[in-house]
């Protein structure tokens, strides 16, 4: 089983080493790019000369596809992507992130994830991201032109609606 840690796993100084049982650990290069000072940096190095790999995906195009059905594209920066799309592209991953839109993407593909923080900080369900008019009510998969309902004509807003139990 492989490891892949998202830039949270770094700042939250959990992985003061690189934990053993796992084939191999991750990270991408653009998760590398996020840790630049400090505390945070200083750990990367050593993590890094300990056997810690930087390995980009191929592609992202599956994850990005996989964030834009549960609606978290959006709130995904490129390195998040990133290590969703590696994940995807290892056999057997873990990801260590506390960015729950990419445990509600990972959930969504059934890839397994833990919290990064000592805190455990875990999402309790899965969302599905849609739109939705505040007049009457009706959903849209996609934004509307200008914001605007095209039956109503009220705003339509982000909406987080409960999808299952994770």
């Amino acid at each position: 089983m492989d490891l892949v840690l998202d830039t949270s796993a770094l700042l939250s100084g959990r992985m003061n080493t690189l934990p053993t049982g796992f084939t191999c650990v991750y990270i991408t290069s653009l998760v590398r790019s996020e840790v630049t000072r400090g505390a945070p940096a200083r750990l990367l190095e050593n993590l890094l000369s300990s056997g810690l790999a930087v390995r980009d995906p191929h592609s992202s195009d599956k994850a990005e596809e996989a964030a834009t059905a549960t609606g978290d594209i959006k709130g995904l920066s490129f390195a998040d992507i990133s290590v969703i799309a590696l994940a995807m592209e290892l056999e057997d991953a873990t990801v260590v992130t506390d960015d729950f839109r990419v445990q509600n993407v990972l959930s969504s593909v059934s890839i397994a994830f833990e919290p990064a923080g000592e805190a455990g900080k875990r999402i309790s369900n899965t969302w599905e991201w849609t739109f939705r008019c505040r007049g009457c009510g009706r959903y849209f998969k996609r934004e509307q032109k200008n914001d605007e309902c095209p039956i109503c004509g009220s705003n339509v807003r982000l909406y987080r609606k409960r999808h299952q139990r994770a």
